[in-house]
């Protein structure tokens, strides 16, 4: 209160020398009355104001003071003539594009990574721990201290001063808020606190602040131009225009394509598939299961396959569960369906179907039969009752059915119904699935009923 009233003096001194119209503030007097426009003991923070407020009018009037401009932490906005990212068209008239994962950063770190000066790129929790190789970049809108950043490099010799504006910002042309470049990223680690404090690591990282998981960039380039699309938390996938890759990144592409075009489904993978494949889904599909996790929904996708849960618990699915569900998802139209036998946490486990993806846009969810899902516990029935229901409800012949969970109790409740049971204590993991489709096949070449095996 004393501070603020200091300030109102000083104004009302200043003001006194604009003659008549001047404004006259008082403060409240020793014993708690205030005249005219009086502030009462406990409006000291809006006096304080106030004040602050008189003096600005009285050094302006008297032309000692500018108004600085308010700093804007956004990017100015997209040009009319950017217009939507060009797509090249190949001989089947269809543009080409890739699919790739997406982070974002704010600048200037994000500018200092795909100038070259940043060449590691560091957080508190593993955000691309699951992310390697080719990876497009996205600029947030607002940015962090250029100051702080700035004075870094200039102490440690990482940038000519006269270029040092340039590195903090993005090219001419380019704004904020958009996709503007692609990394090569390697395999994250983790820092020990010790290195996080050494000198070499926090010139690579081009800051004293170093996170605990770091992912080094191997090379960075800015694309031909900017691709429209909005900053997300974590990692998503985006579609990206060939004709926007730079020309020195390509041959890192057509690499990475082969290589997921290897792990597409094989004829192998789709023969003989069952009529109906039902899912257990706590320590077959994912883990931790939902009883063992403190937090629930609302779920932060982090990286494929990966979520956080409202008490920052990572769950994860198996290492075939992406694959394997998008390649039953595609196989709908011939007749094939998922259905989910569970005794989950439902408060817990139906958002999470809602957030993890099997595929770009295409949740776990979205695979599943909305009219075969089964999700309750009855003590000392098991899994039994879940399969009688699906089995009524959707008119497949039990020998047409594939049932996987990591329970053997479950397992042996439902052979009796005729259905193919096949245990993984292990999860969905490849090698779990090639045996559920052996076990699969060799229970439709037998007439005897098969007992439930285990999955190494």
């Amino acid at each position: 209160l004393n501070h603020s009233l200091g300030l109102m003096a000083v104004c009302h001194g200043s003001l006194g020398s604009l003659g008549s119209g001047s404004l006259r503030v008082w403060g409240p007097s020793h014993g708690g009355r205030g005249g005219h426009g009086s502030l009462k003991s406990n409006d000291s923070f809006a006096g304080c104001r106030l004040g602050v407020a008189c003096v600005a009018v009285a050094l302006r009037a008297q032309g000692q003071w500018t108004p600085p401009k308010r700093r804007s932490l956004k990017g100015t906005k997209l040009t009319k003539q950017l217009g939507k990212a060009p797509a090249v068209k190949g001989e089947n008239g269809q543009a080409e594009h890739i699919d790739l994962p997406c982070f974002s950063m704010r600048d200037p770190y994000a500018s200092l990574l795909l100038h070259g000066v940043k060449t590691v790129e560091t957080r508190n929790w593993p955000m691309l721990k699951d992310v390697s190789g080719p990876c497009l970049l996205h600029i947030g809108h607002k940015t962090m201290d250029e100051s702080v950043a700035g004075e870094f490099l200039w102490r440690n010799n990482l940038a000519d001063p006269a270029n040092l504006e340039g590195l903090l910002q993005p090219p001419m042309g380019f704004q904020r808020g958009q996709v503007l470049g692609l990394v090569d990223l390697a395999t994250t680690c983790q820092y020990t606190k010790e290195q996080t404090r050494q000198q070499n690591v926090q010139k690579v990282v081009a800051s004293e602040v170093v996170g605990q998981w770091a992912t080094p960039i191997r090379k960075a380039w800015w694309l031909k131009s900017p691709l429209r699309a909005q900053g997300r938390p974590g990692v998503w996938t985006l579609r990206l225009p060939r004709s926007l890759v730079p020309d020195d990144a390509l041959p890192l592409l057509g690499t990475w394509t082969s290589r997921r075009e290897m792990q597409q489904p094989t004829a192998e993978d789709v023969q003989d598939l069952p009529d109906m494949m039902v899912f257990d889904l706590d320590g077959v599909c994912w883990r931790p299961e939902m009883y063992q996790t403190a937090g629930g929904p609302p779920y932060q996708r982090i990286s494929e396959g990966v979520v956080l849960n409202s008490a920052n618990e990572e769950i994860r699915l198996f290492p075939a569960v992406r694959r394997v569900w998008a390649l039953l998802h595609s196989l709908r139209s011939q007749g094939v369906r998922v259905a989910v036998a569970s005794s989950s946490r439902r408060h817990k486990a139906l958002p999470l179907l809602e957030t993890m993806e099997t595929a770009p846009g295409i949740t776990m969810k979205d695979v599943i039969d909305r009219r075969l899902f089964e999700m309750y516990y009855r003590r000392g029935e098991y899994k039994r009752p879940h399969l009688e229901t699906l089995l009524a409800k959707s008119g497949v012949a039990p020998n047409k059915v594939l049932f996987v969970d990591d329970s053997a109790k479950n397992i042996q409740s439902v052979r009796p119904l005729g259905v193919c049971a096949v245990h993984l204590p292990e999860g969905l993991t490849e090698a779990a699935w090639s045996h559920s489709l052996e076990m699969y096949r060799a229970h439709q070449n037998t007439a005897n009923e098969l007992p439930a095996e285990r999955a190494t």
